[in-house]
């Protein structure tokens, strides 16, 4: 198509030509767009994700690596190809650790499976952690991010899930428990 201006009558109009083969290609390509736009999605629930395991794996004077278990539910009836995550670790409602995952792992649909990342902390946040609650019975959790999917669409998933753990129930001990289960 191409668009210029001309003279009709004596005043000036907008004169459209079409060129061979274009319309077509324009009728194509805003057919794709809308059809795109208006395909559903395949996963109509969010994940979540749910904090299992917390280990030191390097300790230094200024930062911890720690070793971060996951599990992942996985609440819809397709199932959830995962190639990485990307996550934020907060405890009783402070920022505490970010980390990553580079695991690929498929979450069967209806079911959960579970990943371990990486993440960083520095010393001074655990201290603020220990000294900010030194009569706590439990603590409360946070865990927000990011699962990016395989496949050819390379999309990604937003999470966000709370839980807790208490430390004084013999029940528990040793277990992180994610909200809602």
């Amino acid at each position: 198509m191409m668009a210029g201006y001309g003279y009709a009558g004596g005043t000036p109009a907008l004169q459209i030509k079409w060129e061979r083969g274009r319309p077509g290609r324009w009728l194509a390509t805003l057919l794709i767009m809308f059809l795109a736009a208006c395909a559903p999605t395949e996963f109509t629930e969010p994940p979540e994700v749910i904090l299992v395991d917390l280990r030191p794996m390097d300790v230094s004077l200024f930062e911890q690596r720690l070793a971060v278990g996951l599990r992942i539910r996985n609440l819809n009836d397709t199932p959830m190809e995962i190639n990485g995550l990307r996550f934020a670790l907060g405890l009783n409602g402070k920022p505490f650790a970010k980390g990553t995952s580079d695991h690929s792992l498929t979450v069967p649909r209806l079911s959960d499976a579970e990943t371990e990342g990486v993440a960083s902390v520095a010393t001074a946040d655990i201290l603020r952690q220990i000294m900010g609650a030194p009569d706590a019975k439990g603590l409360t959790y946070r865990v927000s991010g990011v699962l990016f999917l395989s496949g050819a669409t390379r999309r990604s998933i937003a999470f966000d899930s709370q839980g807790d753990f208490d430390l004084l129930s013999t029940s528990s001990a040793g277990k992180l428990r994610g909200l809602g289960q």
